[in-house]
């Protein structure tokens, strides 16, 4: 006999003890139980519609329907979707001064009425979102640490004055209540804490637009930056010097500007180094770097090192293409720095015997936006991939970063945890050598071929923003955003300026368009 003709005869043996096994399975599946053998969970359609739990099948190929457990909210439907009197977020089961219960048992999380229990595993809320409600989880050590009241939080200095790591790392709460201004929480030893409902869903996780009390979406915050090419020059962002020194309302609109725009003119300034400095520091100190500080004595320019605002010509004082006539490309400033400079001014004193000297503007996140657009890889390859720069013009100056730092550096926005741009660092002029060292599969080839593309965004004719510098009108921008560089020139031209720290800058922006209060909330 041939192994087809066996192959043929087995299968005739075989198939209808298969057919008669799977006949009396289904028998068996559609007789209701007589016997006391435990019985299968119920099928969703069979459960009731106020039912703590439901089930959802789970098919797996060649097996029977298994079914798992899940917790949800036992109301469902359109009851899931109205506020709670207690904070429009919450779902509808909260109310003003409700008692959360706890649960002794994992197993024993939700009520009778789908209210989460607390317990060891934490504080859980129930909120509403745009796909339905949602289990927002807070761990109870989490909580006890970042309460704000006056014995844990000194009203003075608002620094913590307590010892975090005394607290017991199995801390639970002894009442969770649900008030109209937050979460009540007391622990052992009566401490209260009140946990502000806005407080809370800033810091939820997942991060999901929640429901308002008209059941819409929480619109995402919007980017109110203005991004600008070479049409600017038509309308560029300008303010009084009257109005930034009489109080700092002028100085609230002046850095809203800069952040808003990447940069800002100063109208009517006087023609003074010393003006020019006392206008830098309505916000904020000058930073103190390598070049010092120009200085006169008895009619003669010399540097002192005492302090960080410039006075400078083209004398090449400093060994640094700043100090000369040469013609620049846009760059930003200070890229050797861990901690690059956040503001820079220029203000041009005079210019003599001489012309050109034009400066170059170019918004870098718009650049990084439209290779983002164009050239995905090549903007994860220039945000990905870091290298080293350098400045090393000068006798006993060797200055380099803590470490390598890529060219566009992202941050996580706290408010829609989404990636977005932080940081442009670029200066080919002072970067290092690109590594020939493969990293996260991009090698030095990868990187050329990125920041030429890069390279071509920054000389489009259409990004750049040509003007001619004036005195008694000082140009201040922000490093970390806008590429500056100039044209070549002739004659003799002095500058002042300084630069501030970007951090000192959003403070000072923070403390000057909102209230202590409100510019508390953005940071805690």
């Amino acid at each position: 006999m041939n192994v087809l003709a066996r192959h043929l005869l087995n299968a005739r043996k075989v198939l209808p003890s298969i057919i008669k096994r799977s006949l009396a399975s289904e028998a068996t599946n559609s007789i209701p139980r007589t016997d006391n053998a435990t019985p299968s969970p119920p099928s969703p359609e069979a459960a009731a519609p106020d039912s703590e739990i439901r089930f959802k099948v789970v098919r797996e190929p060649r097996r029977s329907k298994i079914l798992y457990p899940e917790f949800v909210l036992a109301k469902n439907g359109i009851d899931s979707l109205r506020p709670s009197p207690v904070f429009a977020s919450l779902a509808d089961i909260y109310e003003i001064d409700g008692v959360i219960p706890e649960g002794k048992e994992v197993w024993d999380r939700l009520d009778e009425n789908g209210v989460p229990k607390w317990g060891k595993w934490g504080l859980t809320l129930k909120v509403r979102a745009g796909n339905g409600n949602l289990d927002i989880k807070y761990p109870n050590f989490w909580l006890r640490d970042n309460c704000r009241c006056n014995k844990c939080v000194n009203q003075d200095t608002m620094q913590r004055a307590y010892d975090t790591f005394s607290i017991d790392k199995n801390i639970l709460p002894t009442e969770v209540v649900t008030t109209k201004e937050g979460l009540r929480v007391t622990w052992p030893t009566d401490h209260i804490s009140l946990y502000p409902w806005e407080w809370l869903m800033k810091h939820k996780r997942p991060k999901v637009r929640l429901l308002d009390d008209n059941n819409k979406e929480e619109e995402p915050k919007p980017d109110d930056r203005v991004y600008w090419g070479a049409e600017i020059d038509a309308n560029p962002p300008s303010v009084h010097y009257d109005e930034i020194m009489a109080n700092d309302s002028g100085v609230g609109i002046w850095t809203e500007k800069i952040r808003k725009y990447g940069f800002c003119y100063v109208d009517g300034c006087p023609v003074s180094p010393e003006k020019t400095q006392e206008l830098l520091e309505r916000i904020a100190f000058i930073r103190v770097t390598h070049y010092g500080t120009n200085a006169f004595y008895d009619e003669r320019l010399c540097l002192t090192f005492i302090g960080g605002f410039y006075d400078f010509t083209a004398d090449l004082t400093m060994k640094d293409t700043a100090y000369t006539t040469l013609a620049l490309p846009a760059h930003t400033d200070t890229t050797y720095f861990t901690d690059p400079a956040g503001l820079q001014a220029f203000h041009l004193l005079s210019h003599g015997e001489g012309t050109g000297g034009k400066s170059l503007l170019v918004d870098g996140f718009l650049a990084a936006k439209t290779l983002e657009e164009h050239s995905p890889a090549a903007y994860e390859i220039l945000r990905g991939m870091p290298i080293m720069w350098h400045a090393s013009g000068n006798e006993g100056i060797t200055i380099t970063p803590a470490k390598k730092f890529p060219v566009l550096n992202i941050y996580e926005d706290p408010e829609d945890r989404h990636m977005k741009l932080m940081q442009v660092r670029w200066n080919n002029d002072d970067r290092g050598v690109v590594q020939l060292k493969e990293t996260k599969g991009m090698t030095a080839d990868h990187w050329y071929n990125a920041a030429s593309q890069w390279n071509k965004l920054l000389n489009r004719p259409d990004r750049q923003y040509w003007a001619q510098l004036e005195p008694g009108r000082p140009l201040i921008f922000d490093n970390w955003r806008v590429l500056h560089g100039r044209s070549a020139f002739t004659g003799k031209r002095r500058i002042a300026g300084g630069y501030i720290n970007h951090d000192d800058f959003i403070s000072r922006w923070r403390n000057t368009n909102f209230t202590r209060e409100e510019a508390m909330k953005q940071i805690l």
